[in-house]
C-alpha cells in the first residue's frame, strides 16, 4: 500500500470517530467479549457441559381444563401422560382436576418432564417423579405451625349481623360459620341479635412457610346476647369425639337448633294475629319466615324421621319431620329437596334436607318454618329445648384439665366492653 493511500485511510478513520455530531445522536454498539471454548475431545456436545437447571412451571387449573390439554399446552409428551395415568389409585385424582388448584411441572432445559406436583389441599400434594425406572407417585403431607388467635367484635347499627361484624374484625367465613354452629342452640342469629351484643373467641390458625393456609377450630368463645352471656369450650373425649360444652361441662347441644337456615334474616315472626301479605286478611302465622337467596341450604333442626316430603298448592314443596313422640318440625316453600330426602328417611340434626325457594303461596324466596310440641304450634324462638347429656363424671377431671387453659386465655385476652370494636 502506498504512503498516500495509507494516509487517506487514517484520515477517514479519524473522521468517523470524531465527536462533531451531537452526543444525543451517537450510537453505541456493544462488543461481545465471549470466547467460545472448544468441546473437549471425545465427549458428545450434549454432555460436554452440565445441563442448565430445570425450573418449576406453575399452571392454575381453569374451568374445562383436563390434564391432557394442559400437557399439550405445556409442550409435554402424551406418552409421559399415559405412563403417569397407569400408576394406580394414587393418580386417579388427576382424572378430575379441580379449577383453581395448582399444577407444578419440573421441566428440564430440553423440555422433558422431571416431576409433577398437584395440590390436593393446603397441606397435601400429589408428587410424581421420574427416574431411570419410570414414573412414581407419592402423597406429600405438610405439617403446619399452629398459632392461637384472639378476636372480638360488637354488633352495631352499621354492622348488625354476625357476618358483617365478624368480617370487620378480621374473621374468615369458615370461622364465622363455625361460631354460628357453636351457639346455634341458644341464639337465633336471624332474630336475637341486638345493638351492643358482643362476642370474643380464641381459635387456631395454620401456617406453612410463613403463609396462612387455613383456619383451625375454635378453642373457646363467649357471646353476650341481650344481657345474657353464653360461653363454650371445645373438648375431645377419650373416644376421640370433639364437641362444645359450657366451661362447667354442660353440653352446648340441644335437641333442636334455633335456625334451620344460617345467615338469613326474618321477614315475619311467629304471630297468631298476622295480616296475610297475599290474602289481606288476618291469618295466624304459626311459624317464622327466613328470607334467603334461592338455593340457600336448609338443614334439619333435630334428629328425626321424615314423615312427609311432597308438594301442594299452598305450601309448595314442603317437608315434615317427626322427632320422637312429642316434637314435629315443618319446612315449606322449598325450591327442591336434597338428594335422598323422602318419607321414611331418618336424618340427623344439621343434615341438609332442601333448598330455599318460593313454591306455593310465596311472594319471594324464603323458608317458612314451624315447630310443634304435642301437636300444638309453638314459637321456635322461645320454646324451651331439651338439653343433651353433660360431661360424664368419669371424664370430668380430664375435661377440666383440658379446657381450663382455653377459658383462662380467652378471659385474659378479652378487652373491657368500652374497648371492644364498635364498627363506627
Amino acid at each position: 500500500m502506498t504512503t498516500a493511500v495509507l494516509m487517506a485511510v487514517i484520515l477517514g478513520l479519524l473522521y468517523i470517530g470524531s465527536s462533531d455530531q451531537p452526543e444525543s445522536d451517537s450510537v453505541q454498539i456493544p462488543i461481545s467479549l465471549k470466547i467460545d471454548a472448544p468441546t473437549p475431545s471425545g465427549v458428545p456436545d450434549s454432555q460436554a457441559y452440565p445441563e442448565a437447571p430445570s425450573l418449576w412451571r406453575e399452571v392454575t387449573v381453569a374451568a374445562g381444563d383436563n390434564l391432557s390439554t394442559i400437557f399439550s399446552d405445556t409442550g409435554l409428551s402424551s406418552l409421559d401422560l399415559h405412563q403417569i395415568m397407569q400408576l394406580g389409585q394414587n393418580v386417579q385424582v388427576l382424572k378430575k382436576i379441580i379449577p383453581g388448584r395448582k399444577l407444578l411441572f419440573d421441566i428440564s432445559s430440553r423440555g422433558e418432564l422431571n416431576a409433577l406436583k398437584y395440590e390436593l389441599g393446603p397441606l397435601e400434594s400429589l408428587l410424581i417423579t421420574k427416574s431411570d425406572n419410570g414414573f412414581a407417585a407419592n402423597n406429600l403431607t405438610y405439617k403446619p405451625k399452629v398459632f392461637q388467635t384472639f378476636r372480638s367484635a360488637t354488633i352495631t347499627g352499621n354492622r348488625p349481623s354476625l357476618y358483617e361484624s365478624g368480617k370487620y374484625s378480621g374473621l374468615s367465613d369458615s370461622i364465622l360459620m363455625e361460631l354460628s354452629y357453636v351457639f346455634q342452640w341458644d341464639i337465633s342469629f336471624a332474630l336475637d341479635l341486638r345493638q351492643g351484643d358482643s362476642y370474643s373467641l380464641l381459635y387456631e390458625e395454620n401456617f406453612l412457610d410463613g403463609v396462612k393456609v387455613r383456619d383451625g377450630e375454635i378453642l373457646s368463645a363467649q357471646f353476650n346476647n341481650m344481657g345474657k352471656t353464653y360461653s363454650a369450650v371445645v373438648y375431645q373425649s377419650e373416644n376421640g369425639e370433639r364437641n362444645y360444652y359450657t366451661p362447667d361441662g354442660k353440653s352446648m347441644r340441644k335437641a333442636f337448633i334455633r335456625d334451620p337456615v344460617h345467615f338469613s334474616r326474618v321477614s315475619s315472626s311467629f304471630n297468631l294475629k298476622r295480616l296475610h301479605p297475599i290474602h289481606k286478611r288476618v291469618m295466624p302465622h304459626r311459624g317464622i319466615d327466613y328470607v334467603a337467596d334461592r338455593g340457600t341450604p336448609i338443614v334439619a333442626s333435630g334428629d328425626g324421621k321424615v314423615s312427609i316430603a311432597r308438594q301442594n298448592g299452598a305450601s309448595g314443596k314442603y317437608i315434615v319431620i317427626q322427632h320422637g313422640e312429642q316434637y314435629t318440625t315443618k319446612y315449606m316453600h322449598l325450591w327442591k329437596f336434597a338428594r335422598g330426602i323422602r318419607a321414611g328417611k331418618r336424618i340427623k340434626q344439621g343434615q341438609l334436607i332442601g333448598y330455599v325457594g318460593s313454591s306455593g303461596w310465596a311472594t319471594a324466596p324464603h323458608l317458612h318454618y314451624e315447630f310443634l310440641l304435642n301437636g300444638v304450634h309453638r314459637n321456635p324462638r322461645t320454646v324451651k329445648l331439651p338439653q343433651a347429656e353433660p360431661i360424664s363424671d368419669s371424664e370430668r377431671e380430664r375435661f377440666l384439665e383440658q379446657t381450663a387453659g382455653y377459658v383462662e386465655r380467652l378471659h385474659g385476652l378479652s378487652r373491657p366492653p368500652e374497648l371492644a370494636l364498635t364498627g363506627e
